[in-house]
């Protein structure tokens, strides 16, 4: 007859086993973070709340603005489309996408042989661009002040475009070169085996492959031009050729009371860069996401 022998069962081993935390402090933890989010959030979205309250209120100053318009009205939107009008919200834009274009036609083919080379050099290419970006803009702005003077560039589109596309190539060719690391050798070996050229591999391959990473370093180049204000100010003294960010800093800067003004032009420049952001918001996570890779 065989006997059933227990193990037994050290102290030891029972201490060590894992306990699960009760469900009731799990729930209180979520509750505290969730709460946490909001207010963090909260105060972020903060000033955009007041941007929308103040541009309502045609007597708000900065010193006295309700907290909520009890009499609300489009005195300042009037304000703002009058004095920074359509004009400032034109050139913004074709500035803009004007540095979008100049950045990739740059950055593209740059990213794709920092990419594809092993050298040394590379190295210190990179250390370069950062240190670029590092530059403070006020002295570019000087630079390009004494050079397009003489070039005679100044109060035109090309000057604005060509000063704010310093600021979005550097980015670009990090961005991109991180992205372009990812993409298989295979394929693009095997492009040059088909008897595509560099500048074929690029156009047919390359870029199709990299538009997420594209899509991201463009969105950023609209951005870092769509919000510049000391170019538009050194480089421009035509009122005609101001940017929109140049008349909302004349408006908030004026002897007069144009709070209400200055918030509704606010809030109407930022409109296109959230239309700029909200469709290409798909294509800007996959690029960054992608990039943080290498």
């Amino acid at each position: 007859m065989t006997t059933l022998q227990s193990t037994p069962v050290s102290p030891a081993s029972v201490s060590a086993a894992p306990v699960s935390e009760p469900r009731p402090r799990r729930r209180r933890r979520g509750w505290v973070w969730t709460l946490l989010t909001v207010i963090v959030l909260a105060v972020y979205l903060f000033p955009v709340y007041w941007m929308v309250s103040a541009s309502f209120q045609p007597s708000a100053n900065s010193a006295d603005t309700a907290w909520f318009p009890t009499s609300p009205g489009l005195g300042g939107y009037e304000t703002a489309l009058n004095d920074a009008g359509l004009g400032g919200l034109r050139v913004s834009v074709l500035v803009s996408l004007g540095s979008v274009l100049v950045t990739l036609v740059v950055a593209i083919p740059a990213a794709y042989a920092l990419s594809r080379l092993r050298s040394r050099a590379v190295s210190l290419a990179l250390i370069l661009l950062l240190l670029a970006q590092m530059v403070p803009s006020v002295v570019l702005a000087t630079s390009f002040y004494a050079m397009f003077n003489s070039w005679g560039l100044l109060n035109t589109f090309l000057g604005l475009i060509l000063a704010n596309s310093t600021a979005g190539v550097p980015f670009a060719i990090i961005v991109m070169r991180a992205f372009m690391l990812r993409l298989d050798t295979e394929v693009i070996e095997a492009s040059t085996v088909d008897g595509l050229g560099p500048i074929g591999t690029l156009w047919r391959i390359v870029i199709p492959l990299s538009r997420n990473a594209i899509v991201t370093a463009g969105v950023f180049a609209f951005l870092f031009s769509w919000g510049d204000l000391l170019f538009g100010l050194t480089l421009v003294n035509r009122n005609e050729m101001y940017p929109v960010s140049v008349l909302i800093y004349a408006l908030s800067s004026s002897n007069l009371n144009t709070w209400a003004a200055t918030m509704a032009a606010s809030l109407i420049a930022s409109v296109p860069a959230l239309v700029v952001i909200l469709a290409a918001q798909r294509h800007v996570k996959a690029g960054l996401s992608a990039g943080a890779g290498r």
